[in-house]
């Protein structure tokens, strides 16, 4: 009898002791949100308290420390509640998830009394929305296909707006859309809700498809390359037609214009050079 009491009393005070860590202290949250996470509240009596928030890691990390009553020094995009002890994180990231404790400290009126609460995080990575223009086989109609990276289509509910007015096509992935139900220039939004998440993509509609509009673009680079190529081919033969080697390797120029300034040239250096008037000698008588 005293031993089954012994050990009930273990069991209560290992109970007691041991951190909460069932569902109510795991939090989910979608990538980029705003999470609140809570602490428990210090003893009544207390007239001064510090407050530590920790994230357990292989290097546990103080991100959240109360200063002083009124001030409290929190690191990235970490942020105390004063009054509550919450602790914020704003736009999540997939590594903010992990093992988070709260300890407080009674500083005054002493002795000094600590006690800790533990939360865990976890974040969701956001899916990646994707619209595509499907191939159709009729020129008047354009097939649209709305999906979302790692989620089945079960889980996520679409709806679709042409330039803000819904269709109604809701709850359906796939749009399909015939003239005069679209027209050059419209834009066609997806919108994608899951787990209280909405997300949207939007894409512009044209009459000619993707694969025609790479097709038109590869013939004008084509055909911009081949003009630049005749036109160096024909630069190249007027200059080589302007000017010939001799077998002397000088140049003759064949141009009507270089020949008339090589002509004037040559007749300027063949004039005579005027010869030297001889001495005058005085002789006296």
């Amino acid at each position: 009898m005293f031993l089954r009491r012994i050990t009930n009393c273990l069991i209560l005070l290992t109970l007691i002791h041991l951190p909460h860590t069932g569902a109510e202290n795991v939090f989910i949250a979608a990538e980029g949100k705003t999470v609140h996470l809570p602490c428990h509240s210090p003893p009544k009596d207390s007239v001064q308290v510090s407050v530590e928030w920790t994230k357990h890691s292989a290097n546990n990390t103080t991100i959240c420390k109360l200063v002083n009553q009124l001030t409290a020094d929190c690191i990235n995009h970490f942020k105390l509640n004063i009054e509550s002890l919450t602790l914020s994180i704003e736009n999540v990231k997939p590594s903010d998830s992990g093992y988070y404790s709260c300890k407080t400290s009674r500083i005054i009126p002493p002795p000094t009394l600590d006690n800790i609460s533990n939360v865990t995080l976890n974040v969701e990575t956001r899916p990646h929305l994707s619209l595509q223009l499907k191939n159709s086989s009729n020129a008047t109609c354009v097939h649209l296909l709305c999906s979302l990276e790692g989620l089945t289509t079960e889980r996520v509910n679409f709806t679709w707006s042409r330039e803000g007015q819904y269709t109604t096509n809701a709850m359906n992935s796939e749009l399909c859309l015939c003239k005069p139900d679209w027209s050059e220039g419209d834009i066609i939004t997806c919108y994608a809700s899951y787990s209280g998440t909405q997300t949207q993509q939007s894409i512009l509609l044209s009459s000619q498809n993707p694969s025609e509009k790479a097709i038109g673009q590869l013939l004008i680079i084509s055909c911009s390359a081949a003009a630049g190529l005749i036109l160096c081919i024909i630069l190249l033969v007027v200059i080589c037609k302007c000017r010939k080697q001799d077998q002397h390797g000088s140049i003759v120029f064949t141009n009507k214009v270089y020949e008339n300034f090589s002509f004037a040239m040559a007749r300027q250096n063949t004039q005579p050079i005027d010869k030297p008037q001889p001495e005058e000698c005085i002789y006296e008588n």
